[in-house]
């Protein structure tokens, strides 16, 4: 593999930093030294600035951080440098806007005092031990030394991380989106303007630069949620929602990037802007029905959980395909195959082959025109066959109140098919199981015999109503 030199990492650091922190310049023209603003010394007006040097072997090695002017602050040594988790903690991955970020956090929840407040050095160890260092929001749990243990209770601290990350990310996020407007606002002048033969091929190279800094920033977030997730500081709901959405802002940038490489100059048309904003949606959604097959698998995700993000990612599978049809010459099989989804995601192309039937053989797909009468509906049925299969072929987790109102579930939405008799064979075959299920004592877990054959009934139930739809 290609050595990467040290002028192409910080040229790349500058870009990032540029794109995502205001304020922060490099010392006389240095790339290896960065000085910026990162607070305001409590009482006064007095700025605190942070100068950043970086090591001839970053990124192996983390950069310093000294703080001038002098200040009385937890975390600033005699010598004036800065003692940061981020630094003490570092991997070869991390970035010097994230320490900048992580500074600016530090110093606006612990904001520095004049130094002439400071007292002995006791006066310090008394104050670290109740000023928990700020957590870098791309680094994942750590062990704290004792030191800097909060004092707080764990319930408390668990809110207030929970909050810090969401805020972040989401100020993450906005960073992003602004930057993409500023971007197009750019590409739109230049274009109207400009010799086409030469500002737009030095346009597509600043445009491309920019979506690559934006690819990495969203891969940097995707990875921070899976390691909070792990680390426990995220519900699995928050989790969920949030990957899909930053799913959504990768798969595009991703796309983007692919495309004007290909074309060179040219901008992306307005349609297929539009189209890839329908796919990226329909990726998100199947990525996050892995994660949520895998968390649903391992316990991490209850069942109440599971059914309600269940039910609201197949009804945007199906929203999203409709979309997706009628721009028109859309596959959804076509689609699976070019974006390798059963390799990358097959938990998830699980789930979407039962609520779709695609890539299943002697499985009725749902066809288009019939979904648009009632997506609704489909979806509701749909969801509920989804969670009666999975409860039975888990069997642990197949207790008689829960299978009992899927089943319930099932029998209220056949009823709303005006196509479908009330004698057919189906309707009279759910009556059955709920008065087996009605047997049961509501806590109680079904015998594996039973379960075995509700499954099978399950799957039998689904598939005839792919049938009906496409017969109606």
């Amino acid at each position: 593999m290609r050595q990467i030199s040290l002028d192409q990492i910080l040229a790349n650091e500058m870009q990032l930093i540029y794109n995502n922190v205001e304020g922060f310049e490099p010392v006389g023209g240095n790339l290896r030294k960065w000085k910026g603003p990162v607070g305001i010394i409590q009482g006064t007006n007095i700025t605190v600035y942070a100068t950043i040097y970086i090591s001839p072997e970053f990124p192996r090695i983390p950069p310093q951080v000294e703080i001038t002017p002098k200040v009385n602050h937890p975390n600033v040594d005699d010598n004036d440098f800065l003692s940061l988790q981020i630094l003490a903690q570092w991997k070869p991955r991390y970035h010097i806007y994230q320490v900048i970020n992580d500074v600016r956090r530090l110093f606006a929840n612990v904001p520095a005092r004049p130094l002439r407040t400071k007292h002995m050095s006791t006066a310090r160890s008394v104050s670290r031990s109740v000023v928990q260092p700020i957590e870098p929001r791309t680094v994942s749990h750590h062990t704290v030394s004792k030191q800097s243990v909060p004092t707080f209770n764990e319930r408390s601290q668990t809110s207030i991380e929970k909050s810090t990350i969401e805020a972040e990310i989401e100020a993450y996020q906005h960073q992003i989106n602004e930057l993409n407007k500023q971007i197009e606002k750019k590409r739109a002048a230049l274009i109207k303007k400009a010799e086409p033969s030469h500002s737009l091929k030095e346009l597509t190279i600043s445009v491309l630069d920019d979506l690559k800094a934006s690819s990495r920033a969203s891969n940097d977030l995707l990875e921070l949620l899976n390691e909070k997730f792990d680390d426990g500081d995220l519900s699995s709901v928050d989790y969920l929602k949030l990957y899909r959405k930053y799913s959504v802002e990768s798969y595009k940038t991703n796309k983007k990037i692919a495309y004007l490489e290909n074309v060179g100059g040219q901008v992306m048309p307005i349609d297929l802007e539009k189209r890839l904003d329908f796919e990226a949606d329909l990726y998100a959604a199947i990525v996050t029905l892995d994660n949520l097959a895998r968390g649903y698998e391992n316990g991490e995700i209850e069942q109440v959980a599971y059914k309600k993000q269940l039910r609201s990612l197949i009804r945007t599978v199906f929203k999203t395909r409709m979309k997706l049809e009628d721009l028109g010459g859309f596959d959804l099989d076509s689609f699976v195959e070019r974006e390798n989804l059963f390799n990358r995601f097959d938990k998830g192309m699980r789930l979407l082959q039962m609520a779709e039937g695609t890539g299943a053989k002697d499985v009725e797909m749902i066809p288009f025109e019939s979904l648009k009468k009632m997506p609704a509906k489909t979806a509701d049925f749909v969801s509920a066959a989804i969670e009666l299969i999975d409860l039975t072929r888990l069997k642990s987790v197949a207790r008689a109140d829960l299978l009992l109102s899927d089943v319930e579930e099932l029998i209220h939405v056949l009823h709303s098919f005006p196509s479908i008799p009330q004698d057919h064979w189906m309707m009279e075959d759910m009556k059955n199981w709920k008065d087996i299920l009605s047997n049961y004592k509501p806590n109680e877990i079904i015998n594996e015999d039973d379960c075995d054959k509700l499954e099978f009934q399950a799957s039998r139930w689904l598939n005839e109503f792919r049938r009906i739809l496409k017969d109606m």
